[in-house]
């Protein structure tokens, strides 16, 4: 897979898991901890124990998500009669996507649950499920089998959107296109048109609909929390907070402001 599918599939890991575990538990995201040994199923995995720590939760009721996308090649070889009674032999160029997704207690580096599933893929088909509705699909079944042990009572999240920025290195056209397809592929039921509209917003959280106690709008753009890049992850974890923290937004029209938020 390209460095754009990986990165547009770890927002959209993230935007799913925030919608799943909004008001039931706080949500770090891909980019916000640092894998050290992803082989590893204790708290030596990654450096998100100090984050952890900093938020006081308890280590002991903390889930690691890890999850792995493999594609292997389904290459085939199919044989084809022709009109005048001939026969030819072409090539099938498929493709098979495994997702794997697994719930991890890294205090005791017990993996809690278990869920994987594969979609084999034609390159050549624009219709059918692809690997962001595949992951979608295990880690939902993977949350099912933690249903039940939720302390708390779900809360629905702030129903937003994950603005990437552009690629390195992609310019013009090219880039254009490639983060027309990161935004999409990130964000799950994005239509191509509203893709194409939000490129021109900045990096951030775009605010599909708020809700009336909150000081943000339809169509904002959070782009930092406490002068740090906002995620969805983030945003979540501050509307849950006991303390006020400032939002930079950048609203659909005027000029950017500051909000102190929830």
């Amino acid at each position: 897979m390209t460095d754009d599918e990986v990165l547009a599939l770890s927002a959209r890991l993230g935007v799913h898991g925030v919608t799943a575990a909004s008001g039931r538990a706080l949500v770090w995201g891909p980019g916000e901890i640092r894998p050290l040994h992803p082989e590893r199923s204790d708290w030596t995995a990654t450096d998100a124990l100090t984050a952890i720590k900093a938020a006081g939760v308890a280590p002991t009721e903390v889930l690691l998500v890890r999850a792995r996308l493999d594609r292997t090649s389904a290459e085939g070889r199919q044989e084809v009669a022709g009109r005048g009674g001939g026969a030819g032999v072409g090539a099938n160029a498929e493709w098979i996507d495994r997702a794997r997704i697994e719930l991890i207690h890294p205090s005791t580096g017990h993996i809690v649950v278990e869920s994987t599933a594969e979609l084999r893929v034609d390159p050549f088909r624009t219709e059918g499920e692809g690997p962001g509705p595949l992951l979608d699909r295990v880690l939902d079944d993977a949350l099912a089998g933690i249903e039940g042990r939720w302390a708390r009572p779900p809360r629905p999240a702030v129903d937003a959107w994950r603005l990437l920025g552009p690629s390195p290195g992609a310019m013009g056209l090219e880039g254009e296109v490639r983060r027309l397809a990161q935004l999409r592929l990130a964000n799950p039921g994005l239509g191509e048109d509203e893709a194409a509209r939000l490129m021109r917003r900045p990096p951030g959280v775009f605010v599909r609909a708020a809700e009336v106690t909150t000081r943000l709008h339809a169509g904002d753009v959070v782009t930092a929390i406490d002068g740090v890049p906002a995620t969805p992850e983030s945003l979540d974890r501050a509307r849950q907070g006991t303390r006020d923290v400032r939002l930079e937004v950048e609203p659909a029209a005027g000029a950017a402001r500051r909000v102190r938020w929830p």
